[in-house]
């Protein structure tokens, strides 16, 4: 799946039941998924076990009996991806919700292989209270989505930006008249995790916050996230702005026990060395070659992948093949070597962990480049969630640099022999950090014979 997508990021199985419930956008995500879903050819059905706007430009089946249901579903599946379902249609052009018990009995059908299910309703509003009959999670779920829009933030408790204002006082702490916060915000998902563990024991579970675009402060994203570490069932923690093109903005992965987003190193060894005359990565500088010294340093970091960008019909020496054998370590091949480095990156971007919020990309005949800079750019990183974050050393510029997942689609549209440096005048100031640092290395590759000669005893 693709990388940039959500359905991709939340590493889906080839069948699920999807419940989301929360605050207003849980028709917006499950629009997104069954566009996503659908560019991927899956037979996908849109429901709700209470009511949802019909929605439009899709079919829809309305049927009360299980039976009519399937057997309709099966004739417009033929020639649809999506179809929604619903037991009967309203005068306000509502449709009324399923038999949670459907669910299973559906996706068994073999019919299809998503099911969406919008499990309560929040008036449009960022967050709500929670009556006792809420939400109607399907205990058949097998992933399910509490959601809260971020844009609560600040907000007064009250009817006007709130559903159920009273109840979710109860459920927070929070007092009338007084803002909510981020404290507030935590109690409330926490809430909703409890009732969809309750609901559907056996679901995985990804908390979801909208309209992060609105988010000021960068810190109350890691201070959210690390709430839920730990929590059983839950690996991941999403933040979107579901009307951008991009609709996944930051990922946590909270699997491990660090504080650190996940982040993926790609070394990118697929060059044609044209300028060497012969491959430069296995020459050797030290007595080890280009690329051992490249991975040797790489390894030693604290990046949690390592994606390794060959070009076909590449047979690595023996010494090199022990660093390979690192379990972070994963090797692809880029086919379209040929058209430039820009082929690289794509490819690296493709193979890399769903989970992944940033990438460093570095090159593999840079091999001076010590361990200590990839860490200084994470831990940088990590304090600012910058677009771009890269190393200098007397004032200048160097690699390797981290790209966040929001600058992606730049890279994705790059072509030809043009690198990560071409994104740099695009990104915002606001969004560079920079990290001094006391490496030359970071300024150095080897490139001719001139080069290695001159780096043939280090630096």
């Amino acid at each position: 799946m693709d990388p940039l997508s959500l359905t991709g990021s939340m590493q889906l199985g080839e069948k699920e039941i999807i419940a989301v419930y929360g605050g207003g956008g849980k028709t917006s995500l499950l629009c997104r998924l069954a566009r996503e879903l659908a560019g991927l050819k899956k037979k996908v059905i849109f429901t709700t076990t209470t009511k949802i706007f019909k929605p439009d430009n899709i079919p829809c089946v309305i049927n009360s009996e299980f039976e009519g249901a399937l057997l309709s579903l099966r004739r417009n599946l033929q020639n649809h991806d999506v179809v929604a379902l619903g037991s009967s249609l309203m005068p306000n052009n509502k449709l009324t919700g399923i038999d949670p018990s459907w669910t299973g009995k559906l996706l068994a059908s073999g019919v299809i292989s998503y099911i969406l299910v919008e499990a309560d309703g929040s008036a449009g509003k960022p967050v709500k209270g929670y009556a006792p009959h809420e939400p109607v999670i399907p205990s058949s779920s097998t992933l399910i989505i509490p959601l809260l829009g971020i844009d609560a933030l600040g907000l007064i408790p009250n009817s006007r930006f709130v559903h159920r204002p009273e109840l979710l006082l109860k459920i927070t702490g929070s007092l009338p008249g007084v803002p909510l916060t981020a404290e507030h915000l935590l109690r409330c998902l926490k809430f909703m995790v409890n009732l969809g563990r309750n609901m559907s024991p056996r679901a995985r579970i990804i908390p979801l916050m909208n309209k992060v675009d609105l988010l000021r402060e960068k810190k109350t994203l890691k201070i959210i996230a690390k709430a839920f570490r730990g929590e059983p069932g839950i690996e991941l923690f999403l933040f979107t702005s579901l009307k951008e093109k991009i609709a996944l903005q930051y990922i946590f992965d909270l699997s491990s026990h660090s504080s650190m987003p996940f982040i993926t190193c790609v070394v990118l060894a697929a060059g044609s060395s044209t300028r060497m005359g012969d491959n430069k990565l296995f020459l050797k500088i030290k007595d080890q070659t280009v690329l051992d010294l490249s991975l040797k340093n790489v390894l030693k970091s604290r990046v949690n992948e390592v994606i390794l960008v060959t070009r076909p019909g590449t047979i690595f020496l023996p010494q090199t093949q022990e660093l390979l054998n690192d379990p972070r370590v994963k090797i692809v091949t880029n086919k379209n070597y040929l058209k430039g480095i820009a082929s690289s990156l794509k490819t690296g971007i493709a193979a890399s962990y769903p989970g992944t919020q940033g990438i460093i990309f570095t090159l593999a005949d840079q091999p001076f480049i010590p361990p200590e800079v990839y860490d200084l750019l994470i831990k940088k990183y990590a304090a600012d969630l910058s677009m771009l974050t890269f190393p200098l050393f007397k004032g200048r510029r160097g690699n390797p640099v981290l790209f966040d997942r929001r600058a992606w689609p730049q890279l994705m549209l790059l072509e030809g022999d043009k690198g990560g440096r071409q994104v740099f005048s695009s990104i915002p100031e606001k969004e560079k950090s920079s990290v001094d640092t006391p490496f030359p290395g970071i300024l150095i590759d080897i490139d001719t014979p001139e080069d290695l000669q001159k780096y043939k005893k280090g630096i």
